[in-house]
């Protein structure tokens, strides 16, 4: 059972994590926790293989979090032809931790206002059936 809520990118392409010591792209983020990762890419990862990413986040200005981080799990997606990998952290910094958790202020706050407007729309639809 997971402790954090998990936070899903609309954009995948948002994201990017490369190899912090060579500098290759590994994948992009899918979704993300203050204690995990799930990276999509092109090439299957190795469960029980420890990395060390880099993670490109656009905040306003690029953001960058050098994590260590051990795959947990690894599988094709037959949907989309890519694979992804679970990725736990090993002592993520603060500051990562403070990120998720403005993406989840921020994705809670559009939600309200998603479900908010879509209540406007149904009592205006309602409104207008009724004068009709």
């Amino acid at each position: 059972m997971r402790n954090q809520s998990r936070q899903q990118f609309r954009s995948m392409f948002q994201v990017k994590v490369s190899n912090s010591r060579n500098g290759s792209l590994i994948g992009y983020v899918e979704d993300i926790s203050e204690s995990g990762l799930k990276v999509v890419s092109e090439a299957p990862f190795v469960p029980d293989e420890r990395l060390h990413m880099l993670v490109q986040v656009r905040e306003g200005e690029i953001a960058q979090f050098d994590l260590d981080a051990t795959c947990k799990w690894s599988g094709a997606n037959a949907d989309t032809g890519y694979f992804e990998g679970g990725f736990c952290l090993y002592q993520p910094p603060a500051t990562f931790a403070a990120m998720v958790e403005r993406v989840r202020i921020r994705r809670d706050a559009l939600e309200k206002i998603s479900v908010d407007n879509n209540k406007a729309e149904q009592a205006d639809a309602y409104l207008a059936s009724m004068s009709a």
